[in-house]
């Protein structure tokens, strides 16, 4: 039986769609482990797989961090040699724990942003074959910038000139990889490294293309294949407050911002509540990383609980536009309010208005109780949201993205 260890270092978000491929890989006869960050490990060994443990904590980190924090909140990029180094240190000791939970790997599927960045270097090492597995277009084009730095094209030569200018913030973990690669035997590099792995690396997208079409330049072996679903904890259930909160009147408009770790939660907390009393609707508040909290007769604060169950029995979602919150929002066919904040979750906003399924986006750094209050007005009350959203959702529904994804890796296993 072939040994797969999926990288998973990041957010829940990073880590809940890998557990439907290994549950989907594990189920076609693989050996499948997970290597997340401990906050984590209930989500693997609920899905049945192996947990394997990955150090540092970035909720906490995100949080102790002035640079991510005046990031997070709306702030620019600003590459000073003390955020720089704080960017470095976030992610030490990560590649040579990665190398360890690695070594008796048939395969590696480097499965988030920050995997992939020691994956391939770790299974070159290792001998072994290794897949790129991202959640968001990270493989250049001409059609769109790279989703962190943006959503305004500059034209296919503009937009390639931002990718090849993005390819560059890897040099300052070039330390790092060094490090890594001197520990697992191999000569030093440069970000020559990047062309090498572009040509030659196999990478699997977890999302539609009836979400983002195949953009035009990729390699033959870059892949979209649908998205990889998480699976339900069988022992979830909802509370009996949530329940009786759903049953006694319209659906509710949910609102989160998932794995947003900000500080400043009490300030989007006034916001919130203040949003959805002038628009007069029912709101089921999950708390999340930001630790949101509202109170009312018609608004209910809640911890977690499974997207797939609760956002078909929503009216909308207010959402960050994390690629899964995303994903989710338009599998229960629910228009979508997006509030967008850093990294790839503006390329996520703009994406759902231009399918339709979500109002125009409103970047949290401009949320106001006004501008809140009318995008949820208008998700709810136009109709074409919903209709697009349930257009969309019917599609996702005929896809086997987990299906498409383990036959290619089972292509490269064996």
């Amino acid at each position: 039986m072939s040994k797969i260890v999926i990288l998973a270092f990041g957010t829940r978000g990073d880590v809940a769609p890998v557990t439907g491929l290994g549950t989907a890989l594990a189920a076609a006869g693989f050996s499948v482990a997970v290597a997340a960050q401990e906050p984590y490990r209930d989500l693997v060994t609920h899905a049945g797989l192996e947990f394997r443990h990955l150090p540092r904590d970035t909720e906490e980190e995100t949080r102790n961090s002035a640079s991510a924090q005046d990031l997070i909140n709306g702030g620019r990029m600003k590459p000073s040699r003390n955020a720089l180094a704080d960017m470095v240190d976030q992610l030490r000791g990560v590649g040579p724990a990665m190398a360890e939970v690695a070594k008796d790997a048939d395969l590696l599927i480097a499965a988030s942003p920050v995997s992939s960045l020691f994956g391939y270097h770790i299974a070159q090492g290792l001998k072994i074959p290794s897949v790129g597995a991202f959640l968001q277009p990270l493989a250049r084009t001409g059609d769109f910038p790279p989703p962190p730095l943006g959503t305004r094209s500059l034209g296919r030569l503009g937009n390639h000139a931002l990718w090849k200018m993005g390819a560059l913030g890897d040099k300052v973990y070039l330390p790092l990889i060094n490090d890594l690669r001197a520990e697992l035997g191999l000569p030093a590099t440069t970000l020559q490294f990047q062309k090498e792995r572009d040509a030659q690396w196999a990478i699997l997208n977890g999302f539609s293309e009836f979400v983002v079409p195949r953009p035009q330049g990729w390699r033959e072996n870059v892949h979209i294949t649908g998205y990889w679903w998480p699976p339900v904890d069988p022992d979830w259930q909802p509370s009996a407050e949530l329940t009786a909160f759903l049953d006694d009147g319209p659906a509710p408009v949910f609102v989160g911002l998932g794995s947003t770790a900000t500080n400043n939660g009490d300030q989007l907390s006034e916001t919130i509540s203040a949003a959805v009393r002038k628009s007069s609707v029912r709101t089921v508040v999950q708390s999340g990383w930001a630790r949101l909290h509202a109170d009312g007769d018609d608004v209910l604060t809640i911890d977690d609980a499974p997207h797939e169950w609760l956002f078909s029995r929503c009216a909308a979602v207010v959402h960050h536009c994390g690629a899964g919150t995303t994903a989710a929002a338009l599998r229960a066919g629910v228009p979508s309010v997006p509030t967008p904040g850093i990294m790839d979750q503006p390329f996520w906003a703009k994406r759902l208005h231009e399918l339709g399924a979500g109002t125009a986006p409103v970047p949290r750094r401009e949320l106001t109780v006004d501008s809140l209050a009318d995008a949820i007005a208008e998700a709810v009350s136009n109709v074409t949201y919903r209709a697009s959203a349930g257009s969309v959702g019917e599609r996702l529904a005929a896809e086997d993205g987990v299906g498409n994804a383990v036959r290619l890796i089972s292509n490269l296993a064996y």
